[in-house]
């Protein structure tokens, strides 16, 4: 009897004591649930919403203008700001004599003609040849000229019908080059420039269309300037670019087209939309050690033409929107 009271016991000892551990169990299986959103959530709040780099305005095109020889400038047609078109005149300058001289030379077609000499001297020795070569077969019918007499005035009309072939070659490349020379001596010099001719003053003029964005400070009429002086440089201002070194981390967020807002320090109070238009897939040069940077390209509107190039603005981007 004892025995089985002391079992019982025992019996409810032990299934008190699995209740026990199962009511201490049970509250841990929501904990577990909600340790992951408690991990995103703590994430996200140190997520940045934004990104913020600075970048410098650049014009999309810009060529520069120089001068093509030693010379004095005469006349400006040309200052910063102003709008131009391709072809227009920048200014104008006098041509050296010793310039015009050399030009005349490279201008002048007594190549052509010498070549042309040498044609007529070619068919002419041919004619004769060919009605050489009938006499001789006429005789060579009756027995009064030998078959080698024939074979070597057939060479030698092959032998001037080959000079005939390289002067035409010869002729073909020197109006080829003369032309040339003609149309670069009348972009240089105006349509005054021709065939032997050279005028006393040559122009430079507007590469593209654009406005003049930079004048060498040194360029004033009458003043004697070096060859392959740069001039004038003239470019597009509207839209233009922004250029920015991105860092790799923030360069993955980003995607061309996103939008992003520019302020410049040197126009205060002022907001300017832009957009992202380039986004390299190379970095710039750097050590193994040093994190990447992209060069990033950014497209910004400049109807009213305010924005000029080298400002340095700081751009904000909220990537997503």
């Amino acid at each position: 009897m004892r025995f089985f009271v002391s079992l019982l016991a025992a019996g409810s000892l032990l299934a008190g004591a699995c209740g026990a551990s199962a009511q201490a169990k049970a509250p841990a299986a929501p904990a577990a649930q909600t340790a992951p959103a408690t991990q995103a959530a703590e994430s996200a709040s140190f997520r940045p919403t934004e990104i913020n780099f600075s970048g410098k305005l650049y014009s999309p095109v810009k060529l520069s203008v120089f001068l093509p020889y030693n010379a004095k400038i005469t006349a400006l047609s040309a200052q910063i700001g102003q709008k131009v078109k391709r072809g227009d005149v920048l200014a104008t300058y006098e041509i050296p004599l010793e310039t015009r001289m050399d030009e005349k030379t490279r201008l002048s077609p007594a190549n052509i003609k010498e070549l042309e000499y040498k044609m007529a001297a070619a068919d002419k020795e041919i004619d004769r040849l060919s009605a050489k070569g009938r006499e001789l077969e006429a005789m060579s019918q009756r027995n009064m000229a030998s078959q080698q007499s024939l074979s070597m005035n057939a060479k030698e009309i092959e032998v001037f019908r080959k000079e005939k072939s390289s002067i035409g070659e010869q002729l073909s490349l020197a109006r080829e080059l003369l032309s040339d020379r003609v149309e670069l001596a009348e972009d240089r010099f105006g349509k005054g420039a021709g065939v032997g001719k050279v005028p006393k003053d040559g122009i430079v003029k507007a590469p593209t269309d654009g406005y003049v964005m930079w004048m060498n400070p040194e360029l004033r009429n009458g003043v004697k300037l070096a060859k392959e002086s740069e001039l004038f440089q003239v470019g597009s201002i509207n839209p233009m670019i922004i250029r920015a070194q991105v860092h790799e981390i923030e360069a993955q967020k980003l995607k061309e087209g996103e939008a992003a807002e520019v302020v410049f320090d040197s126009l205060p109070g002022k907001k300017y939309a832009a957009s992202v238009s380039r986004i390299p897939w190379a970095p710039m040069a750097a050590t193994l050690q040093q994190p990447s940077y992209y060069e990033v390209e950014l497209t910004i509107p400049n109807p009213g033409l305010e924005l000029k190039e080298g400002l340095k603005g700081q751009i904000t981007i909220q990537p997503g929107k």
